[in-house]
């Protein structure tokens, strides 16, 4: 398996487990952790740790003793039986109390941020270095497979999250809407502009209900209307 068909796999796994289990949509950052982890490890592929969960004495589940690469840190590891159990392997873990506060994180950033000093790296560079995992893991999410048409990253009936504001449109790249005109959970998560056009607030969780794709721009319905998903510079909605 190639990185990006790993990261592709990974987050058609993370995305729904971040709504079952009550996260913001932050399955890049948790991805971009993995590749920081050892994404192709012999604890990964072998046992489909991709996180490096090691197993406590309260642990009961199936384990593996292993050593670091440098042969000087051995320990035992939880192991699985598949990428989907590993996925479902790594929310157990997250909740232990200490990393409660995660489900709070909008953002891949915020949440990569907070890991570390909620317990799982003490050293504070550790943040840093999984973030520096994140530019690769949208690139994927964004890459056409085998030079084909691109394909959408959203799909309809699923939640996703904003990362910059965004204007409301009747329509794809139609007219702004009018903040009053917005529903009550947009106007909570949202502001007008001098003018009174809506502008959605980043960090906003937003459920696609259609998806309009253009040369140089796709366009995603919420509720209230039309949003920006992405365009030929950069991707606005994870």
């Amino acid at each position: 398996m190639t990185k990006t068909e790993f990261i592709r796999k990974m987050h058609s796994i993370l995305v729904p487990m971040c709504a079952q289990h009550g996260y913001h949509n932050v399955a890049c950052g948790m991805i971009a952790q993995s590749i920081q982890e050892g994404w192709n490890s012999g604890l990964a592929t072998k046992y489909y740790n991709y996180w490096g969960m090691k197993a406590g004495k309260s642990y009961k589940g199936q384990t593996v003793a292993m050593n670091n690469k440098a042969g000087n840190d051995p320990a035992v590891y939880r192991v699985y039986t598949s990428m989907e159990d590993g996925c479902d392997g790594y929310f157990v873990f997250l909740s232990y109390p200490r990393y409660q506060s995660l489900r709070n994180c909008t953002t891949d950033a915020e949440f990569l941020d907070k890991i570390g000093p909620c317990g799982w790296n003490s050293n504070p560079g550790y943040g840093d270095r999984c973030k520096s995992h994140l530019k690769e893991v949208y690139e994927a999410l964004n890459e056409a497979p085998n030079n084909s048409q691109p394909t959408s990253q959203w799909l309809i009936g699923q939640t996703y999250t904003t990362h910059q504001d965004l204007y409301i449109r009747k329509s794809p790249n139609g007219e702004k809407m009018n903040y009053n005109d917005i529903t009550e959970n947009a106007q909570e998560h949202g502001f007008p502009d001098d003018w009174g056009k809506a502008i959605l607030k980043s960090g906003t969780r937003v459920t696609v209900k259609g998806i309009d794709t253009t040369k140089s721009a796709t366009w995603l319905e919420i509720p209230s209307g039309w949003i920006c998903g992405k365009n030929s510079k950069m991707t606005y909605v994870y």
